[in-house]
């Protein structure tokens, strides 16, 4: 029941707007770390360790990353256009439109801040209480992957159906990552990294 509400929140509470895009991240990651300590866990239990990260983590984040962002882009996307569903709202981000200050500003809120909470909330938190409901099932992994990314894509329904379809593509993708690299959030953090990096430069230079 706790775990229910507690995945709720995070999925639902940054949809409010009480607080800012820099602040929210940090007020939720700290609600979560409380609600792991009263449970006898931490960032580690869940798959977020610093002592993770290594060379080969960035290199495969970034080689990854970039293919996806490029097979999204002038594969994935017109698919899903042809396919009648809306392009993506882009709204949010009309202040990056050829301003070098505002593409700097959110590119470094994107690594340093929302990328890590993003994927610390997504698959280490909601993705291992979800699957620990499903015991030793063997079809726990996938149940818990398909509900995992139905929420992730949820979560950016303010983007449209067409995003939403995409996006829950890309979380799919993401919990294959975290089933290859063995729980390892630091593939999947650099992975969503340098997508989204690819994304936002497109949208700077104004092709998206």
């Amino acid at each position: 029941m706790w775990d229910i509400l507690m995945i709720a929140f995070v999925v639902i509470f940054p949809h409010f707007g009480v607080l800012p895009m820099f602040a929210y991240p940090i007020f939720v990651l700290l609600i979560v770390w409380g609600y792991l300590k009263i449970n006898n866990q931490n960032f580690s239990t869940i798959g977020f360790r610093f002592s993770d990260i290594s060379v080969r983590s960035f290199l495969y984040g970034t080689l990854t990353g970039l293919l996806y962002a490029a097979l999204a882009y002038w594969l994935l996307d017109p698919l899903i256009a042809k396919l009648g569903f809306k392009p993506a709202n882009l709204s949010d981000f009309d202040s990056l439109h050829h301003h070098f200050f505002n593409y700097l500003l959110l590119m470094m809120l994107a690594w340093v801040l929302v990328i890590p909470y993003e994927e610390i909330i997504f698959r280490g938190f909601i993705f291992t209480r979800v699957k620990v409901w499903f015991g030793n099932s063997k079809h726990a992994f996938i149940i818990s992957a398909l509900i995992t990314s139905v929420l992730f894509a949820l979560y950016h329904c303010q983007e449209g159906t067409g995003a939403v379809l995409q996006i829950f593509i890309f979380a799919l993708f993401q919990v294959w990552l975290y089933k290859k690299f063995k729980g390892n959030l630091w593939y999947l953090i650099f992975f969503h990294a340098w997508y989204d990096s690819f994304m936002l430069t497109a949208i700077y230079l104004g092709y998206m």
